[in-house]
C-alpha cells in the first residue's frame, strides 16, 4: 500500500438548486444587462465553485471585459484557467497581477503555483522565493516550495521546506505530514516515520497522516507496527468507516485480497456509489476480474460523474478489457476520454496516462497533443511513481535529447524507488569457480501462451541440466494453461505467486540462491518489476518484455546483441549482457506451420498490398508521413490494418482522416480486427511497413516467419533497433534502413521486385532456419555460455 500524495480527492458535489437558482437568475438578469461586470463576476465565481471551469473563464473575461477590475479576479480567474487546462493563459493572468502589484505576497504566491501547474518548475520556485520574501510567516510559500522540489524530485529540499512551514504553523499537522512524505520519497524512512507520528500527535484526527504511517511501517517490513497502528487509530475512532476502508487496503497491501474485498464490499454498501471505495473495489477484483472491476468503476462514475480520477481508471480499464466485445470496450474508452478531454480538460491532463493510451491506440494524434506535452507530464508521473505510463511514449521522440530525456525519467523513476527499499538477505553459495550449477532465474506473469514464452521457452527447455539450474517466477493472476503447465515440468523450479507482496516475492527469490535473474516483463500487466529493487538475486538482468532501460540502477545488465545495442551509450542505464549474433531465437511455441498461401497477395487480389500489425500506440505522425509517401509512389497499392483495435470505429475514422489529410485515398485502407487468429492474415500482405520510429519485435518475426518481407527504419535507440536484429539475423539486413528516403525507395523497389518477393514468401522460412534466428540450440549455447561468463565475474 503506497501512501498517498495527498487527501483523496473527491468529486465535487452536483450544482445544489440554491446554486442553480441563482444562476438562472444571473442569466435572466445578464440577458438585460449584458455589460453588467458585477453579474458576469457573481456568474464566474457560481461557476468556479461548482466545478465548470471553462464557463468560470468565459464568465470572467466578459467580467474583465465590462470594466471589472483584472487584478482582482486574478486568483478565481487564473485558478479557474488552470482547471480548464489553460495552464499558460493562467500563468499570463497571474503574472500580470504580480507585475501591477509586485510587494503583494498572494499574487507572487498565485504566480509561483501557476508556474508548477504549467510545469514550469525552476520558475516556479523564484516567484515562491519572491513570495516568501515579501511574508516571511506565510506557510503556504514554504508549502507551495515543498511541492515544487517534491515534483522535481528534490526530496531533500522538499522535506525542508515543509519543515519551514511547520515551524511556523506548528499546530499543522499536515505539513509536517508532507515532510514525511518527502523524508520517505527521499529514502529516510525512519525520519519519515517520526514525522508521520508527530502529525497525528499534532492532528489526531488526520487520516493521510495514519494512512501514511501504516503505509510506510508496512512497505519498511515493520508489518506488525504497521497493525498496531491501525488499532491504535481503530480504537481512536469506534466505527469510522473511512478507517474501515483504510483496513481494506491494508489488507490488499499483504495480500489479503478476499478480506480486502469483504471490508470494501460492506462498506460499499453504507456508501453506495462512494468513489474512493468504488475505485478500491476495482483495484481489489485488479486483471483476474475487469468484469467485475467495470462495475464498480461505472458504478461510482454514475455518483460521480465529474471525478477525474473515476473516469480515467475506467477509460482504462475499458481500455483493457478482453472480454466478451473487445473492441466495444475500446470504443466505449475512447468515447469517454474525448468527453472527460471537452468537459474536463484539467482533469483530463491531471490523469493523463490512460487517455493517451486510449488516444494512441485509436491513432488519434490531435487530441493526443490536447493531453500535454511529455516533458510536462513525465516529471508528475515520475513523482508519483508510475514508470508504467513511459511504456507508450518511448517511440514519441524526434530528437537525442528526446531519447535520453526519457532515459533520465528511468533512471530517476529507479533511484526514487530503491531508496526506499532496503536488499534482502541471499544464502551464502560457493563460487561458481568451483564447479557448482549455475543458477538462472526468469521472471514475468507471462510465462504462459504469450509472446515472452516465444522467445523464452528455448531457454527453459533445452539447457544442459548438468551444467544449469532454471528457475522460474509468475505473477499471474489468471488461471493456469498448457503453456504455463509445460514450463513447469521443464525447469527445476517455478514459483507462481499470484498477488504475493513484493517484499514476501524478493525473499522468496533470494532463497532460491541464484546468480543471475532476468526480469522479463518491465512494466506490463501483472508484473512486479520493482522486486528487482531488493536485489534476490546476485546479479540482475533485463531482457524481453521492455526494450528500454528500466530505470532500476540493481538491474546489472540487460541482454542486447550488435544490431539492438544503441549507437548512443547514453540509451542505456544498465551494462550490455551482449549475445554475439541475435538477441532472440524462434521457437516452435508462436511459430507454428501457420499455411502461406501458394500465390502473392498481388496476384489474387489485383494490387499490391502493404500492411502492419504493429500496436497503434508506435503509429506517430512521421510513421504515417512514411506510409503515405509510400502509397503514393505505389500507384492503386492498398494498405491493411491487422489490429484488435481495427474493430472499432474511432481507428478506422481517425486512419481514414489521417490518409486522406496526406493526399491518400481513404478507400485503399483496409482493416481486419482480430485478436490472437492474426498469422493467417499475413496471406493477405504483400509488404509489411514497419512502425517508426518504435518498430516491431514479435510482429516483425511473424512477419517474416509468414514469408513477408519488412522494410523498417533503424533509429539509435533500443526499441528503435528490434527490426534491425531480426532482419539481420534473417538474412534480409538490407531491408533495414537508416533514412526516411531509403525507407520510401527500398519499400518501392520491392514493390516493383515480384521475383524476389515470391522467392521469400515460400523460402524465408528456410532462410530463418538457416540463420541466427532460426537457430534455438545456437542461441541456447550462447545464451548459457555468456551467463557463466557474467557470474564468474
Amino acid at each position: 500500500m503506497r501512501p498517498q500524495k495527498g487527501p483523496p480527492r473527491r468529486a465535487p458535489a452536483a450544482a445544489p438548486a440554491p446554486a442553480r437558482i441563482a444562476e438562472l437568475e444571473l442569466r435572466r438578469r445578464l440577458q438585460a444587462e449584458p455589460g453588467n461586470a458585477s453579474l458576469w463576476q457573481q456568474l464566474a465565481l457560481l461557476c468556479a465553485e461548482t466545478d465548470r471551469a471553462p464557463e468560470a473563464v468565459e464568465a470572467f473575461a466578459r467580467a474583465i471585459a465590462a470594466g471589472a477590475s483584472a487584478t482582482a479576479l486574478a486568483l478565481p480567474h487564473a485558478s479557474a484557467l488552470s482547471a480548464a487546462g489553460r495552464a499558460e493563459e493562467a500563468v499570463a493572468v497571474a503574472a500580470a497581477a504580480h507585475a501591477r502589484r509586485p510587494k503583494e505576497f498572494a499574487f507572487a504566491n498565485l504566480l509561483g503555483v501557476m508556474l508548477k501547474r504549467a510545469g514550469r518548475l525552476e520558475e516556479a520556485i523564484r516567484a515562491l522565493e519572491t513570495a516568501r520574501r515579501l511574508d516571511p510567516r506565510a506557510a503556504a510559500a514554504w508549502q507551495n516550495l515543498g511541492n515544487v522540489h517534491d515534483q522535481m524530485g528534490r526530496f531533500r529540499e522538499a522535506a525542508a521546506a515543509y519543515a519551514a512551514g511547520a515551524k511556523l504553523e506548528p499546530r499543522n499537522g499536515y505539513l509536517v505530514c508532507l515532510q514525511g512524505r518527502a523524508l520517505r520519497a527521499g529514502g529516510e524512512v525512519e525520519a519519515a516515520i517520526a514525522a508521520f507520528e508527530r502529525s497525528i500527535a499534532i492532528t489526531p484526527g488526520l487520516l493521510g497522516g495514519w494512512t501514511d504511517l501504516i503505509g510506510t511501517l508496512i512497505e519498511a517490513s515493520q508489518v506488525e507496527k504497521g497493525l498496531a497502528a491501525l488499532e491504535r487509530l481503530e480504537a481512536l475512532t469506534p466505527g469510522n468507516l473511512d478507517v474501515q476502508i483504510l483496513r481494506a487496503r491494508v489488507y490488499l497491501r499483504l495480500g489479503r485480497r478476499e478480506e480486502a474485498l469483504a471490508i470494501a464490499a460492506r462498506a460499499e454498501e453504507q456508501r453506495p456509489g462512494d468513489a474512493i471505495l468504488c475505485m478500491l473495489i476495482a483495484r481489489i477484483h485488479g486483471d483476474a476480474d475487469l468484469r467485475a472491476g467495470n462495475a464498480a468503476l461505472r458504478k461510482g462514475v454514475a455518483a460521480n460523474p465529474r471525478h477525474g480520477q473515476l473516469q480515467s481508471l475506467l477509460i482504462e480499464s475499458l481500455a483493457r478489457s478482453r472480454y466478451d466485445d473487445e473492441a466495444a470496450h475500446l470504443q466505449e474508452a475512447y468515447e469517454r476520454a474525448c468527453a472527460m478531454l471537452r468537459t474536463m480538460p484539467g482533469e483530463a491532463r491531471r490523469h493523463a496516462k490512460p487517455l493517451r493510451t486510449v488516444f494512441m491506440r485509436c491513432l488519434d494524434l490531435d487530441r493526443l497533443e490536447q493531453t500535454g506535452a511529455l516533458p510536462d507530464l513525465a516529471p508528475r508521473w515520475m513523482g508519483d511513481g508510475d514508470i508504467a505510463a513511459l511504456h507508450y511514449e518511448l517511440g514519441h521522440v524526434e530528437t537525442l535529447e528526446d531519447r535520453l530525456r526519457i532515459v533520465e525519467w528511468h533512471r530517476q523513476w529507479g533511484q526514487r524507488e530503491a531508496r526506499l527499499i532496503a536488499p534482502v538477505a541471499r544464502p551464502a553459495m560457493p563460487a561458481i569457480q568451483t564447479g557448482r550449477k549455475l543458477r538462472i532465474g526468469f521472471m514475468s506473469s507471462d510465462l504462459r501462451d504469450h509472446p515472452v514464452s516465444y522467445f523464452a521457452l528455448p531457454l527453459l527447455e533445452r539447457y544442459d541440466r548438468d551444467r544449469v539450474e532454471v528457475y522460474c517466477y509468475s505473477f499471474y493472476e489468471r488461471a493456469r494453461d498448457q503453456v504455463q503447465a509445460h514450463i513447469e515440468g521443464q525447469v527445476t523450479g517455478f514459483r507462481w505467486w499470484p498477488r504475493r507482496p513484493v517484499g514476501e516475492i524478493a525473499e522468496g527469490i533470494a532463497r532460491d540462491g541464484l546468480d543471475i535473474l532476468f526480469e522479463l516483463g518491465g512494466t506490463t500487466a501483472m508484473n512486479k518489476l520493482s522486486v528487482m529493487a531488493y536485489r534476490p538475486a546476485r546479479i540482475g538482468a533485463s531482457w524481453l518484455g521492455y526494450p528500454h532501460s528500466a530505470g532500476l540502477e540493481q538491474i546489472d545488465t540487460i541482454l542486447v546483441d550488435p544490431y539492438i545495442k544503441p549507437s548512443e551509450p547514453g540509451l542505456l542505464i544498465e551494462q550490455p549482457f551482449e549475445m554475439p549474433e541475435t538477441w532472440v531465437t524462434l521457437g516452435n511455441l508462436g511459430f507454428r506451420p501457420v499455411p502461406i498461401e501458394e500465390s502473392l497477395p498481388e496476384e489474387r487480389r489485383g494490387a499490391l498490398t502493404f500492411g502492419t500489425m504493429n500496436n497503434p500506440y508506435k503509429f506517430t505522425r512521421a510513421c504515417l508521413d512514411a506510409w503515405a509517401a509510400v502509397l503514393r509512389a505505389v500507384p492503386g497499392s492498398r494498405f491493411l490494418f491487422v489490429r484488435p483495435e481495427a474493430r472499432s470505429a474511432a481507428f478506422v475514422a481517425n486512419a481514414r482522416a489521417a490518409f486522406a489529410a496526406r493526399d491518400v485515398d481513404p478507400d485503399r485502407l483496409d482493416y481486419v480486427g482480430v485478436r490472437g487468429a492474426h498469422l493467417p492474415h499475413y496471406n493477405a500482405i504483400d509488404i509489411a511497413l514497419d512502425s517508426l520510429p518504435h518498430v516491431g519485435g514479435t510482429t516483425t518475426c511473424e512477419t517474416l516467419w509468414m514469408g513477408v518481407p519488412c522494410v523498417s527504419l533503424v533509429g539509435p535507440g533500443f526499441p528503435e533497433r528490434l527490426s534491425y536484429s531480426n532482419l539481420s539475423n534473417a538474412g534480409l539486413g538490407d531491408l533495414a534502413v537508416f533514412s526516411l528516403e531509403d525507407y520510401v525507395s527500398t519499400a518501392v523497389a520491392l514493390a516493383g521486385d515480384r521475383a524476389r518477393r515470391r522467392l521469400l514468401r515460400h523460402g524465408l522460412r528456410d532462410m530463418i532456419r538457416r540463420n541466427p534466428l532460426g537457430q534455438a540450440d545456437r542461441f541456447v549455447q550462447g545464451f548459457y555460455d555468456r551467463a557463466l561468463e557474467v557470474a564468474r565475474r
